[in-house]
């Protein structure tokens, strides 16, 4: 099988040992996977429930689907504690919690052996919440595979209520849970991005009457009006150092590119075109902003070398391809493309040219990668035209299609955050 289990299911013991001493992954991700390992989801009643009326069955099972890594194996009767009825159950490893101490311990073991894969403690029993979970799921996949598991990031996006109230900026966990309003205001809201350290947001909003860039801390919920320019101001980005933004300002007339270090507010034109250039968004080495012009045409998706001031297209398929968004390695940016049945999710691979379709079928819109690279999220019309909008994640490698909004309403332009760092009382 791709993904291994040490060297082999058999010598699991051997390669449990030898990552004990030197901190290696357990699961051997190095082959190329052609299959999740199957790990066995309890019912475990000795956590409780999971507000709001989920169970951590629930949770756990999408925790670990989340990651590219893992495939739940949940049925409907879970076997009991003894080994092999999770083995026979098609399970290769599994989650048990048991209580040790006082505390409830969460583990995982390998379903043939037996053998110990990893141990988290300091869960309190009936007081589990879904964050512990996300930080377990997290954990125990970076401790078997060496990779980030990914249940414990969130996602910025539009979301409209359909109140007659306008879009506003909303956060959630990726799960789809906790969705909170980020400002408060009911006003027209557009755009988010998350800055590289995880505690700041910038998006465009229209609370003056006219949009505006904001960056808000999303911790303390201060924040501060950083683009308020004549004319058109919208659509910030972080640098990868979060020192600076790129953005469209249309002071000058039309339209354009614009770079502003945050700790002066200096503002420099990067783009000079009597087209329209804009949805800028920083490449991961700082070195490259990727924006959409039509300058030739239709609109498309180009790169602006910041150091030459060289301007490449790098879309060519289809006449209209807009949102475009890099992936963490800089290799690859996915954008949206409309066809004649409506939008679709595309990748291109900026060295070879390249072009993959991810997803097609309703209008599928602004995709955002994952912090491993490995799945993107985008949103997808549901239902009647305009009625409402979805958010999906789609893995790349298999195409597999998780959705994670909840609710009444449209959600838009989603961001997905980096890996965010946990306090030792939030990550127990």
């Amino acid at each position: 099988m791709g993904l291994r289990i040490a060297a082999a299911a058999a010598c699991v013991l051997t390669g449990v040992s030898a990552g004990a001493e030197t901190g290696a992954p357990i699961i051997d991700v190095e082959k190329s996977a052609d299959r999740r390992i199957a790990i066995g989801i309890g019912s475990y009643p000795e956590l409780g429930s999971i507000p709001p009326s989920s169970t951590p069955r629930e949770v756990l099972a999408f925790d670990f689907a989340l990651s590219v890594w893992f495939a739940p194996v949940v049925p409907e009767e879970p076997p009991s504690a003894m080994i092999p009825d999770w083995s026979r159950a098609g399970a290769e490893v599994f989650v048990e919690f048991a209580a040790l101490a006082g505390d409830v311990v969460g583990r995982v073991r390998d379903a043939s052996s037996g053998a110990l894969l990893f141990e988290r403690a300091g869960f309190v029993s009936g007081e589990v919440t879904r964050q512990d979970l996300h930080a377990f799921a997290d954990d125990a996949v970076t401790a078997l595979t060496g990779e980030p598991g990914m249940a414990g990031t969130q996602i910025l996006c539009e979301w409209d209520p359909a109140d007659g109230k306008g879009k506003r900026i909303v956060r959630m966990d990726a799960d789809g849970h906790g969705m909170q309003e980020v400002t408060g205001e009911e006003a027209l809201e557009l755009s988010p991005r998350w800055a590289p350290d995880g505690g700041r947001c910038a998006y465009t909003s229209y609370s003056s009457g006219w949009p505006d860039v904001w960056i808000q801390d999303l911790d303390t919920g201060s924040r501060e009006r950083v683009a308020h320019f004549e004319g058109l101001n919208a659509q910030g980005d972080f640098s990868p150092d979060g020192g600076r933004l790129v953005l469209t300002i249309s002071r000058d007339g039309n339209p354009e590119i614009h770079g502003m270090d945050l700790e002066t507010g200096k503002v420099r034109r990067l783009t000079r075109h009597r087209a329209t250039d804009n949805s800028p968004v920083w490449s991961p080495d700082g070195g490259r902003i990727a924006f959409v012009s039509d300058r030739s045409g239709g609109p498309q998706v180009y790169v602006l070398d910041l150091e030459t001031r060289e301007v490449r297209r790098v879309t060519f398929r289809g006449s209209y391809n807009t949102s475009p968004d890099w992936s963490p390695d800089g290799r690859k940016i996915a954008y949206s493309s409309f066809r004649s049945g409506g939008f679709e999710v595309r990748v291109v691979d900026l060295a070879t040219r390249r072009v993959e379709t991810v997803a097609s079928g309703g209008d599928c819109e602004d995709p955002s990668w994952s912090p491993d690279g490995r799945s993107l999220l985008y949103s997808r019309s549901a239902g009647r035209v305009g009625e409402r909008t979805e958010l999906v994640i789609t893995h790349l490698k298999e195409r597999r299609t998780i959705r994670i909004s909840r609710g009444v309403g449209r959600f838009l332009a989603p961001d997905w955050s980096p890996l965010l760092r946990r306090t030792e009382e939030e990550g127990r």
